[in-house]
């Protein structure tokens, strides 16, 4: 993939998360209006606030993704950009399930809490896996 659809993709998924998480945000004051008290029951907004957090981070973790391959020139992998894609949109989501009740941060329980955690994981090593190939890829750009 070139530097700049990569930087593009990386760029627009980051700006998307940020203004995603931005109407999380407003969606999250109806709950503790007078007239909104209903849309909260059974809702952990603390977990609700750390994923609006995580998908803010993790948006702009993208932008920086997309910033150092255009800086770099950095003919990335195709497979490399759809991970970090994947991992910054699915990160936050183990987040949502605990807002709900399911503990996505243990790998027990049943098969809803397992496929949480689980996504958990993968999106955590697709994340590690992209951060890999573009920081190699940098590092050999610059000492070259």
């Amino acid at each position: 993939m070139t530097s700049i659809l990569a930087a593009k993709l990386l760029v627009f998924s980051g700006a998307s998360a940020i203004a995603f998480s931005s109407l999380l945000g407003l969606a999250m004051l109806i709950p503790l209006q007078s007239w909104g008290h209903r849309f909260g029951k059974g809702m952990n907004f603390k977990q609700v606030g750390a994923a609006h957090l995580d998908w803010i981070m993790l948006g702009l973790m993208q932008g920086l993704a997309g910033g150092l391959i255009a800086l770099f020139s950095l003919d990335v992998t195709t497979a490399a950009v759809w991970a970090m894609i994947f991992g910054a949109w699915a990160n936050p989501l183990p987040y949502v399930f605990r807002a709900f009740g399911v503990n996505a941060f243990a790998f027990a329980g049943g098969p809803v809490q397992r496929a949480a955690a689980g996504l958990g994981l993968t999106s955590s090593l697709a994340i590690l896996y992209a951060w890999s190939v573009i920081l190699s890829g940098a590092l050999t750009a610059w000492t070259a």
